[in-house]
């Protein structure tokens, strides 16, 4: 059993981390720049989700074309399966991330965001931890009037349905509760504060939000999808990501902890503290640059700055090859000796781009449209 668990623990880090950017440790610095306006994405991200979401419905259903579509829960399995191996995530980032970062992708619309070097954060000012001060750093965007670091929007789509999917789960049997503390305790391991030195309550909220969103696809008083008279997917209602977002993604509003180092040393607590200093200085210079600023010097720097475009492959080959063997020594001692962290751990698992097992999946019943709800099923004829 000790073999096994320790080649599973091995198999695990070297998946995690033995990719570039497959750690997607991202970190965003909402102070900086916070005096630069954002047009509101939200309609942009809703109208692309709406794509997406129809897209797959329609590849769904094909596969059903020449015979009966299968019972509620099957279909839903099947368009999961779709919708998360084509359209959320692409290994190392979310689809959404990166494509609003880069705002290079063929077929999406472009977004106001601000994409910041990591030489300009608090993080590199306050000489933190080597991930966010010196590696990528998420944009920030305007979603619902808030503002937010586009990683945000991963934690919302990619996090959430991990955590999704373990609810769905029979065998797990995990409710919301679960969930919560699956993701903090996630949050507080090598995939968050140890690797980052950053405790970030905003993307546990996100997380959160996420199961919401994915439950709201076929669950709830008003899904977005249900069946029609014929058996197949149709979509019942757009989807609002404003549904999900609140106040509570930004990080100006829920603060984040900031642990420098595991020991708790004089000089961690004094790192932290000044890294706390260095951000309220950051709060006030943007405070004082929007009154400072004419609407003419203001419009000059906002139309360069959001003009950025950093390529990915500054995001993922900036990572010093010789730290992975730390991280990974680390990740796989809390694997084995810390059991929240390996239960959160294992509902990533080894496939992230499937949703998990159809034998093991709860029921699910969907809303019928264009048909008689008291008209017997076809279980009962």
């Amino acid at each position: 059993m000790k073999y096994k668990l320790t080649l599973h623990s091995f198999m695990l880090a070297a998946l995690l981390f033995g990719t570039p950017g497959i750690a997607k440790a991202s970190e965003s610095d909402p102070w900086t720049y916070a005096y630069i306006p954002l047009a509101d994405s939200a309609t942009l991200i809703n109208d692309k989700l709406g794509d997406l979401i129809q897209t797959v419905i329609d590849k769904t259903n094909s596969r059903y074309s020449n015979s009966l579509p299968p019972e509620d829960t099957e279909l839903e399995f099947r368009f999961f399966t779709e919708f998360r191996s084509s359209h959320i995530r692409d290994v190392a980032w979310g689809v959404f991330e990166r494509c609003i970062g880069t705002n290079s992708c063929p077929g999406w619309p472009h977004f106001e965001r601000i994409q910041m070097y990591p030489e300009e954060s608090v993080y590199h000012e306050g000489n933190w931890r080597y991930i966010p001060s010196r590696f990528h750093l998420a944009s920030i965007i305007k979603v619902c009037g808030i503002r937010m670091g586009a990683d945000k929007i991963t934690h919302l789509f990619d996090d959430g349905f991990h955590y999704f999917n373990a609810i769905r789960s029979k065998r797990k049997n995990y409710d919301l509760e679960d969930i919560k503390n699956l993701s903090l305790a996630f949050e507080r391991s090598y995939m968050g504060t140890r690797l980052t030195g950053i405790f970030s309550y905003a993307d546990v909220e996100a997380n959160l939000a996420g199961v919401q969103f994915y439950r709201d696809f076929f669950g709830g008083p008003t899904p977005m999808i249900g069946r029609n008279a014929n058996g197949f997917l149709t979509l019942m209602r757009s989807p609002d990501i404003c549904d999900y977002v609140s106040d509570q993604f930004d990080e100006r509003n829920l603060p984040n902890e900031y642990t420098y180092s595991l020991i708790k040393t004089a000089k961690a607590r004094n790192r932290s503290l000044g890294l706390i200093k260095i951000i309220e200085q950051r709060e006030n210079q943007s405070e004082a640059l929007a009154l400072k600023l004419n609407q003419q010097e203001l419009a000059i720097q906002t139309e360069s700055i959001l003009a950025r475009r950093i390529p990915m492959t500054r995001w993922q080959t900036d990572f010093p090859k010789l730290r992975l063997v730390g991280h990974a020594t680390g990740y796989m001692t809390q694997f084995m000796f810390d059991p929240d962290f390996r239960r959160a751990s294992i509902i990533f698992g080894f496939n992230p781009l499937k949703p998990g097992n159809l034998n093991d999946r709860k029921p699910i019943v969907m809303q019928r449209v264009g048909i008689n709800p008291d008209a017997p099923s076809r279980s009962e004829i």
